[in-house]
């Protein structure tokens, strides 16, 4: 069946396997014209599944849900989330995520000790981050990081429209140009390493075009925003139009037979569907599925995973040693490990919870949290991006147009940029629209519009 004769065919019945935000998403996106089963192996939503209740200023004085791992967004850099929040009617709302900078960076000074710090200025619509005048006098490091982030910001988006930065990583840019190495140590690869929940190591292998898109229309552009009430009001919303959710089904595997795909749970209870969305890891996809062809096999094996642990807790000790120095954001930086621990301070980013006791969320830690003083543990995996999943990530894009595809992939990993929210929106928005069942209002480019057409598979090179 091509795409060009799905429109004849409607409705069909369609499995989407996952409810992280990307299956949800394609759910609700394809739910307007099919029929739809979602496959949720938690007992709840994937999505908000980690969520953690703490006291606060809830609705009928009920606890405050504080979203596991916090999501934030750029509308600059999520067109398609913002565009699927609005249809949604999600409230949003610009917050602070300005951030401090600490640790074993500087010999001779306590690692509870500031070395740099930003704040957000919001200027006619936009977002600057500044240093206050008491910030310069940290000292000669505050001030090599400035100089090398005021060089960087001059230099990397000229070098990106200009396409100068093709086929390169963000650590061989910026070794090539000669950055002084208290910016790369101290700042950029911190930075790196707490959006992408990576190794500094692995930070430094990000594309290069990847991570100066992303600053060029996210973080240098724009406030940081949040949904007001969070993810289980968009969750919320999303589910009002899924008919048909299963929780805690265990799936065994998925193949396609003629004309239709099969889903074979652990019970040994199997269904038939005309199209079958695998809104999961690509490791995971590639376990369920039976019949993976060789293509298939060769794609999603080359998508690497990292584990990432994130605390909720009420430990203030993993916060720069004076209060007055704490920020929403706050980075310990040990170059030793190669690794970066961020402490955001929920209380400065979620109004519910000003003037409450303090709450922590910690993701990567790399010093311990009290075991009394922890509210919630998660771990996650996080795809890794390098040269390889950019190659795979081209791969994948081709077989996603073949004609007669009945089995689809849908999360964060299977477009370009950041894995992000909006990479997981944006590929279901793709699935969804290969299914006859667009993004209303009008399609979104497939990939970043800041990266040069056709750079996804040339920067593998």
């Amino acid at each position: 069946m091509a795409h060009a004769n799905l429109q004849t065919c409607l409705p069909m019945k369609v499995a989407v396997i996952g409810a992280g935000l990307g299956g949800l998403a394609a759910a609700w996106l394809l739910g307007r014209q099919h029929a739809v089963t979602v496959f949720e192996r938690q007992a709840r939503p994937g999505f908000t599944a980690a969520n953690v209740p703490v006291p606060g200023r809830g609705a009928a004085g009920n606890a405050v849900r504080v979203d596991v791992p916090l999501r934030v967004f750029y509308p600059g850099y999520y067109p398609t989330l913002t565009r699927l929040y609005d249809l949604l009617a999600v409230p949003s709302e610009p917050v602070s995520y300005a951030s401090s900078f600490h640790g074993p960076l500087v010999p001779g000074r306590s690692p509870q000790a500031l070395y740099f710090r930003y704040r957000n200025l919001r200027w006619r619509g936009r977002s600057h981050s500044v240093l206050a005048p008491q910030d310069l006098l940290l000292g000669a490091p505050a001030r090599q990081v400035l100089a090398g982030a005021l060089r960087f910001h001059r230099q990397a988006v000229p070098a990106l429209a200009r396409g100068a930065l093709a086929g390169l990583t963000i650590g061989d840019w910026v070794a090539a140009q000669r950055f002084p190495r208290a910016f790369i140590d101290g700042l950029l690869l911190p930075a790196i390493s707490t959006v992408c929940t990576c190794s500094h190591a692995q930070a430094a292998a990000f594309p290069a075009e990847v991570v100066v898109d992303y600053l060029a229309r996210g973080v240098l552009r724009q406030s940081v925003h949040r949904a007001l009430h969070g993810a289980d009001d968009v969750q919320r919303r999303l589910l009002l139009g899924i008919a048909d959710l299963r929780c805690g089904a265990q799936i065994r595997a998925v193949q396609r037979v003629a004309g239709a795909v099969q889903v074979q749970l652990e019970d040994g209870h199997t269904e038939r569907f005309d199209h079958l969305v695998l809104a999961t890891q690509a490791n995971q996809a590639l376990r369920l599925l039976a019949d993976a062809s060789a293509d298939e096999t060769t794609a999603l094996a080359c998508f690497r995973y990292a584990p990432v642990q994130v605390l909720t807790h009420t430990d203030a000790t993993l916060m720069p040693a004076r209060r007055r120095d704490w920020s929403p954001v706050n980075l310990w930086v040990d170059p030793a490990a190669g690794a970066t621990e961020s402490t955001i301070w929920v209380n400065a980013v979620q109004p519910m919870l000003q003037g409450a006791a303090d709450v922590f969320q910690t993701v990567a830690p790399l010093r311990p949290v009290g075991p009394a003083r922890v509210l919630g543990e998660a771990r996650f995996e996080r795809p890794v991006v390098d040269a390889r999943s950019q190659q795979a990530l081209a791969q994948l894009q081709r077989l996603q147009a073949e004609p007669d595809r009945r089995v689809w992939f849908c999360g964060s990993y299977a477009q370009a940029g950041i894995p992000l929210l909006e990479s997981a929106v944006q590929s279901a928005s793709v699935v969804a629209a290969r299914l006859g069942a667009p993004l209303p209002g009008g399609a979104l480019a497939d990939q970043p519009p800041s990266l040069p057409a056709g750079r996804v598979a040339e920067s593998s090179a």
